[in-house]
Order: structure tokens, then C-alpha cells, then sequence
């Protein structure tokens, strides 16, 4: 038995440039799906990056903000240790003004969770992915250690109301002293570490407009840096 295959209409040679017209069709329209397709994620990811730069420039005014604070929160520190002192040789502390604490700035991370939900951040470069990635990895760590400080400046914090403390409360403040200090010290290294770290990983963030304005923070900024002791009776007696 023998097999008839059907011949195309027009012949062989007809039959192949109508399939070859069909592909080239094909891969025109795939070629002109991926041109837009590439198009729209380069938009996103412009979005995408300038979103991010400005949390993570909002993030570094923060910690500038709190690097800036460094010398007050030593001479308050200070303070308190001469209060201490007093306290253990029974004279007149001499406290003139609240204690305060250091302030407590931060920015949001909406863009950062956004960019992890979505797409934009896997067209990024790699190189750029990770700084990203480590800077924001960084803000969380800083953030964390910043809610342990304002805890422990909160133990500090009946200073305010000396003549009510017990002895267990002096001696948690001693602790606290000692703490604030530490923290202090850390702050003193990763701020400006930060700083210089993540503007050299993201060169662009330098670009992008000043953090939001904290002016009406400048009262609590200004209070850190107050003197709030009396001079002590010895000093006077001199």
C-alpha cells in the first residue's frame, strides 16, 4: 500500500515562505513582547531605586542626627556620674533640670518590604541588590539596638524625682549609668561607620533630597545637650 501525502496548493516552495513568514511573524511579536517588557521593568526598578534611596537617606539623617549627639550624651553621662557620687557621699545632688535621653529618630521601610514583596528587585544588578540588602539589614539592626537604649535612658529616667528613689532604684540606676555608657561608646564607632559604609555602597543616595524636617524635634535635641547640675557645695565651699 502506498502513502499520498497531500501536496500544499501552491507547491513546496510556496508552502515553506508562507511557514517561513509565519515565523518571522512569531518572533517579531516575541521580540516586541520582550522590547516592552523590558521597557516597563526598567521603569519599575528607576521607581523602585529611587524609593529606596530616599528611605535609606531619610535612615542616614537619622543616624547623623543621633551621631551629632554624641558629645552631649558624654557630658550627660558625666553628669550623671557626679550625681552618683553625690548620692554615695550623702550631699545635695543638685539636679536643675530633667535628665532627658538621647533622641530617637528612624524612617520608614514601606519601600524596602514593597521591593521584597515584589519583582523590581530582582531585575536590579547583583551588586546592587546586595548593597541594598546590607543597608537595610543595617537600619534594622540600628533601630533594634536604639529601642534598648531609649529602655535603658528610661531607667534613668527617675533622676527626674530624686527625693522619691529607694535604695533598689539607686542601684538599678547605677546599672543603667553603666549601660548608657556602653551604648553610648557603640554609637560613638557605628554611626559614623554607617554613614561612610552605606553612602560608598550607595553613591546615589547623596542625590536625593535632605531627610524630612525634624525641626520640631530641637527641643528634645537641644535638651541632651543643657547643663542641668548645680555646682556642688564642695566647689562653693572652695
Amino acid at each position: 500500500m502506498h502513502l499520498h501525502l497531500p501536496k500544499p496548493l501552491h507547491g513546496w516552495r510556496a508552502f515553506a515562505g508562507e511557514v517561513g513568514i509565519i515565523v518571522v511573524g512569531v518572533l517579531i511579536a516575541l521580540g516586541a513582547e520582550q522590547v516592552v517588557e523590558t521597557i516597563h521593568w526598567k521603569h519599575e526598578v528607576a521607581a523602585e531605586r529611587a524609593s529606596l534611596l530616599q528611605e535609606a537617606n531619610d535612615m542616614l539623617g537619622a543616624i547623623a542626627a543621633r551621631n551629632a549627639q554624641v558629645p552631649c550624651v558624654d557630658r550627660r553621662l558625666a553628669e550623671i556620674r557626679t550625681v552618683l557620687e553625690r548620692h554615695r557621699r550623702g550631699e545635695p545632688l543638685g539636679i536643675t533640670g530633667p535628665i532627658g535621653n538621647p533622641t530617637r529618630e528612624t524612617a520608614t521601610r514601606g519601600s524596602w518590604q514593597i521591593a521584597l514583596a515584589g519583582q523590581a528587585l530582582t531585575h536590579m544588578p547583583h551588586d546592587e541588590k546586595l548593597a541594598f540588602s546590607d543597608a537595610f539589614g543595617g537600619f534594622d539592626l540600628w533601630d533594634k539596638a536604639k529601642e534598648k537604649e531609649a529602655d535603658i535612658w528610661s531607667r534613668l529616667a527617675p533622676l527626674n524625682a530624686p527625693d522619691l528613689l529607694t535604695g533598689e532604684q539607686w542601684s538599678d540606676i547605677t546599672t543603667a549609668y553603666a549601660q548608657a555608657v556602653q551604648f553610648n561608646n557603640a554609637a560613638r564607632v557605628l554611626a559614623p561607620w554607617t554613614l561612610k559604609q552605606d553612602k560608598k555602597d550607595l553613591p546615589d543616595v547623596d542625590n536625593h533630597s535632605a531627610p524630612n524636617d525634624l525641626s520640631a524635634f530641637d527641643a528634645l535635641t537641644d535638651q541632651i545637650c543643657k547643663p542641668i547640675l548645680a555646682p556642688s557645695p564642695r566647689a562653693k565651699a572652695a
